[in-house]
Order: structure tokens, then sequence, then C-alpha cells
């Protein structure tokens, strides 16, 4: 199963995010419109993804929610279509809700660097690093961008985007 090490944070500017970026020599990858659909998984997440209404996957993941860094282990499984299996997994396990974002990705080294604009909620920074060699190597790399992106303490969540959008509710 692979392993992240992950932050997320609320940003001011998107625009300033990607100035960061490309300063730090990170690779941009592409521009996306994402809809997660949460279902209720007994165990960890469970959601579908629909990029650009074309590319679905069916993500798994397991991640503590009670600090700001926080590892993720997660599963991926690409699909052909979002249909019938996520009319399957509505029925029966129950849908949480639905995020609605666009994302823009780069890659720095390990780590892909997501700048959300999330329905409902605002501008948000992710960094994902992959655990490929030590968790020491990962968290170094993932404390430098913190630096690098000047993150404060109170800019860290703990939470998903689909509990800050129920939490509104």
């Amino acid at each position: 199963m692979p392993t992240n090490l992950e932050i997320k944070a609320r940003t001011a500017s998107l625009h300033a995010t990607d100035e960061i970026a490309r300063r730090i020599g990170a690779r941009y990858e592409y521009e996306m419109a994402q809809v997660d659909t949460y279902f209720d998984a007994r165990n960890g997440r469970l959601k579908m993804r629909e990029v650009d209404g074309a590319r679905f996957e069916l993500i798994g993941y397991m991640r503590g929610e009670q600090t700001e860094r926080r590892v993720s282990e997660f599963d991926v499984l690409g699909l052909g279509a979002a249909e019938p299996l996520k009319s399957i997994l509505s029925r029966a396990l129950g849908v949480r809700g639905v995020v609605r974002k666009r994302r823009k990705l780069y890659r720095y080294h390990s780590t892909r660097i997501h700048a959300d604009e999330v329905d409902g909620l605002g501008a948000f920074i992710e960094f994902e690093t992959e655990v490929t060699g030590s968790v020491d190597e990962a968290r170094e790399e993932l404390n430098s961008l913190i630096r690098l992106f000047r993150i404060e303490d109170g800019d860290f969540l703990k939470v998903s985007y689909i509990d800050l959008l129920l939490a509104k509710r």
C-alpha cells in the first residue's frame, strides 16, 4: 500500500502559491476539475474521483485526522467509467457528500503540490510527499516545502474538505 506524508493548509492567494512553486522549480503538470463523492465507509475513507468528467478512480485511504502532518496509506483503482459502481456504492454505503474543486498540480521531487479552489470553502494548498525511502527523508522534504511556502501554524487543517463542507451545514 503506497504511503504519503501530507499536509493541507488555507492560503490567502493561489496566485502566490503558483509564484512560489515556479520559483522553487516545481514542475507544473496540469489543471483539472475534480468531483469527489465520499461514501459512508466503516473504516477509513472511500471516495470516487471524477477528473474533468473523463477519468475515474476509486480511492480508499486510512489517515489519522489528529495531526497537521499526517501519514496516509491509500489504494487507487482506475475505472473505465463512474457508473454503475458509483450507483452500487451509493445504495450500499450511502453518500456522505460531494466536493467540487479546481486543482493545479505541481511536482517537486517526491511531493505533489496541489493548489485547490474548493467550491464553498475557498483556496487551499496540499502537499503529498511520497514515502519512497525513509520516513525521515520524506518528512525533511515536507518540512522544507512548508517553510518555502511560508505556511504558518494557524493555516494548517487537520480534516478533509468533505469534513469542512459538512461542518458548514
